[in-house]
């Protein structure tokens, strides 16, 4: 993908000149952006790698990955204003109004950004009802975060399909819509990547319960696969761990048991359990890319991306 931020950014830059007329709402923006650069903007990779891999040539594809990023970026945003974390990004630096405004429009000119590209009218249309619908469904995974109302693994493999999958889900689509215009295709598209999707998401939730410095699960009494596979596995002994989740002891009575939390971790078998887990939908993406018999050096750069 030679060039791959150049040619976002000049997209981004161009739209944000056009629609954010208001100076301080552009300069903003822009510095979302270029905050958000210091990721691996994998959603916008994914969808020029699937409008390649499927035979889509040009440049214009760039203005579709930079309005599938604006999608996320705005998301990430609202979500960071809800969850009180990410303190150091750019847009938690401002006031939360002008944040939840950015986000608004981040969210809206993705869509007129797909909307305005040089693609089959259709093509185009269906590209921006996929994006409409998988924000949708990530908006209600959200609601279900939030409200942590997860009663059990099922329960979070639902959420996860609704939240994060649903946004991989999303850039994968519109990549191979742009590049074929076959809804048939994107059906196997929309599997791998939700499998893809949901070992990513297992991923960071085994990361954000040994993480102690910052977005700390257990601190949280957020439930996740690894969260609810520990409350399932409690000793007796242990059971001021159920206690603190169900809020009859404080983030005061707990915090200094670090050690005490990582030793039941351990002994649990938690980080085992979970890890397989995550393997397991990694598998089933590996198995579902099989089947699209593409040549190896687009599976090679399937795999690279999916690290």
């Amino acid at each position: 993908m030679d060039g791959f931020m150049d040619k976002m950014e000049k997209e981004l830059q161009s739209s944000f000149q056009t629609y954010f007329i208001e100076p301080y709402l552009y300069e903003q923006a822009l510095a979302c952006i270029v905050d958000k650069h210091q990721e691996s903007m994998l959603f916008g990779k994914m969808t020029v790698l699937h409008y390649r891999m499927f035979g889509g040539e040009g440049d214009d594809i760039y203005r579709a990955a930079a309005a599938v990023e604006l999608m996320i970026l705005g998301l990430d945003m609202i979500d960071d204003l809800q969850d009180q974390d990410n303190k150091g990004m750019v847009w938690n630096q401002l006031d939360p109004a002008i944040t939840l405004n950015i986000a608004i429009g981040m969210l809206t000119l993705s869509q007129q950004m797909l909307l305005t590209s040089p693609f089959p009218l259709e093509w185009k249309h269906e590209a921006t009802q996929i994006m409409c619908q998988q924000t949708l469904t990530a908006i209600n995974g959200q609601t279900t975060d939030i409200l942590n109302a997860i009663d059990n693994e099922d329960d979070y493999i639902h959420m996860v399909e609704q939240k994060s999958a649903a946004l991989l889900v999303s850039a994968c689509m519109v990549g191979t819509m742009l590049a074929t215009g076959e809804s048939e295709l994107i059906q196997l598209v929309r599997s791998y990547a939700e499998e893809l999707g949901i070992a990513a998401q297992i991923k960071n939730d085994i990361r954000d319960l040994v993480n102690w410095e910052n977005k700390n699960d257990f601190l949280n009494r957020k439930k996740t696969l690894p969260t609810l596979f520990l409350l399932q596995s409690l000793s007796d002994e242990d059971r001021w761990v159920r206690e603190y989740f169900e809020g009859r002891l404080q983030l005061e009575d707990v915090i200094h048991r670090q050690e005490d939390v990582e030793m039941i971790i351990e002994k649990s078998g938690t980080l085992l359990y979970t890890s397989v887990r995550m393997r397991t939908h990694y598998y089933k993406y590996l198995d579902l890319i099989d089947k699209l018999n593409m040549e190896p050096y687009w599976k090679e750069q399937m795999l690279a991306l999916a690290e």
